[in-house]
């Protein structure tokens, strides 16, 4: 075996091992779980070489090595063995999915607590941007003599509801009414679109009849501006608090952050359809500086994408989390094209 290759074995098994236990690894520990025969010495001294050149540390003078963020980088492009789901882990994950695929948001929010589950991470799930979300339908329906729900379904799949009242008796007719003045107006709009200016435009083309349908088109503002909003489902946070990795000051930096959907969803931005992997402080965010995020894409329709991920220790099961990621990534974009196509 070269020299090179030897070493790159040598960086797989320190860092599997770091994983699977959490203790620094030595070079007795490392003869005993590669599978190709080499002297105790050849190992200290490729570990010597790994360390000098950033792939391996070592946190005590006695103590074995641990891998460095880049030698972590160099096992996760280079180096990892995928691990596909079973059959019935797979069928599992459906099972539990088709459960909540009702509506979008049920669906996200099933995905990251079972995700949370399956990995011990804290999971999240965005939904589709809505900057290209353009509203396919607006109903109304009575829920009682003065009082009405509002509907709103757009293309991405995305149903918000809005309750509104008027100062009258609400009559199927008047309701019926209501739904063709608002959908010859809404109709194929941006959600984005449905401004304040927009709305003004809208009563003063409507005339007296705005002053009828005031609440109901404030109603309409409102689900809209909704719709437009980033939905994030987090699920899992507090299995983070459980890892030795996280001291308290960096607990604390976490949980605010996760707080605030916007920067969670601009964080999960740049992944991709496969799991793209950010490993300690390429999140540039220092209060990850400590764990590692795993992201992947679903596609719902074309230009309709979400994300989930996974935040986790750098010290993670990076083939088993991958895996449970990009299939339940793959199942909640097909389950949302047919909720889409459904509509």
């Amino acid at each position: 075996m070269e020299p090179t290759q030897r070493k790159m074995k040598i960086l797989e098994a320190v860092v599997e091992a770091y994983i699977k236990t959490g203790e620094p690894v030595g070079s007795k520990t490392l003869c005993d779980a590669l599978d190709f025969a080499v002297s105790s010495a050849t190992v200290r001294n490729d570990m010597a070489e790994l360390a000098s050149i950033g792939l391996l540390e070592q946190t005590h003078t006695s103590s074995g090595r641990i891998p460095t963020e880049l030698g972590y980088r160099i096992y996760v492009d280079k180096l990892m063995k995928s691990v596909p789901l079973t059959k019935y882990e797979k069928s599992r994950i459906d099972d539990i999915l088709y459960l909540s695929s009702d509506a979008p948001e049920h669906l996200l929010e099933s995905a990251a607590d079972m995700l949370s589950r399956l990995t011990g991470c804290a999971a999240v799930a965005a939904s589709p941007s809505a900057e290209r979300a353009v509203i396919r339908k607006i109903r109304f329906v009575q829920t009682g003599g003065c009082t009405a729900m509002t509907v709103l379904i757009t293309s991405t799949g995305s149903v918000k509801t809005k309750l509104f009242r008027c100062d009258f008796m609400i009559t199927p007719e008047v309701l019926e009414g209501f739904e063709q003045t608002v959908n010859d107006r809404f109709d194929g709009l941006l959600v984005t679109g449905v401004t304040p200016a927009f709305m003004q435009s809208t009563a003063a083309a409507l005339g007296e009849m705005s002053i009828l349908m005031s609440n109901a088109l404030l109603s309409v503002h409102d689900v809209a501006k909704d719709a437009a909003a980033a939905n994030v489902a987090i699920k899992g946070q507090s299995n983070l608090f459980t890892m030795p990795e996280l001291a308290s000051a960096d607990g604390k930096k976490v949980m605010e952050l996760l707080g605030h959907s916007g920067e969670l969803a601009k964080l999960l931005s740049a992944a991709g359809t496969k799991a793209s992997v950010m490993i300690g402080s390429e999140s540039n965010n220092p209060a990850f500086a400590n764990l590692s995020i795993i992201a992947s894409h679903y596609t719902a329709a074309p230009e309709c994408t979400g994300a989930l991920a996974l935040i986790g220790p750098v010290r993670m099961d990076y083939p088993k989390v991958i895996s449970s990621l990009e299939y339940t990534a793959e199942a909640v974009g097909a389950m949302l094209m047919g909720l889409i196509e459904a509509e």
